[in-house]
């Protein structure tokens, strides 16, 4: 079954990086980055965040890989030095929703590309993949399963 194909908006990101394997450190930059969502009011109500991979880790060493841990913010916000703003283009999209633990999100990931998932009249484009984690976010503590949404940038065929 083909991916659906979606648009996301231009946005303003407040943002955390980590640079080195995707991985168990995600887990930490994710709990830093909610620490500091908290401490600057970003947390209620509860938002969309987003995770962003900056480098594909089939291409690029494990060591230079950068993921940034993002939350959508206004103009004006003082960041401090533990994190930073970046605007964001927006654009379109293929994306599924996953449904898994973070040892099973890297297959999930591999499998987009797989041929006859992007829709016909598509191609995937250069630009980074997000995660997009709903405003009712939530892993299970027991088994480590969470959700939420991979989006793989495509461009219409020319």
């Amino acid at each position: 079954m083909p991916l659906e194909i979606r648009q996301l908006p231009k946005m303003r990101l407040a943002y955390m990086r980590h640079t080195g394997p995707y991985g168990p450190a995600l887990g930490q930059l994710w709990e830093r980055f909610g620490q500091w969502c908290a401490e600057h009011r970003l947390s209620e109500p509860r938002p969309k965040f987003y995770g962003i991979s900056l480098d594909n880790p089939a291409c690029t060493p494990p060591g230079q890989c950068r993921y940034d841990a993002c939350v959508q913010v206004g103009v004006g916000l003082r960041t401090g030095t533990d994190a930073q703003v970046q605007d964001f283009p927006g654009g379109d999209y293929a994306c599924k929703r996953f449904e898994g633990t973070s040892a099973e999100i890297g297959a999930a990931w591999a499998s987009m590309g797989a041929p006859g998932q992007i829709p016909e009249g598509w191609v995937l484009d250069a630009r980074p993949a997000i995660e997009v984690y709903d405003e009712d976010f939530a892993m299970d503590p027991e088994n480590g399963v969470f959700a939420c949404w991979l989006y793989v940038a495509v461009r219409r065929a020319t």
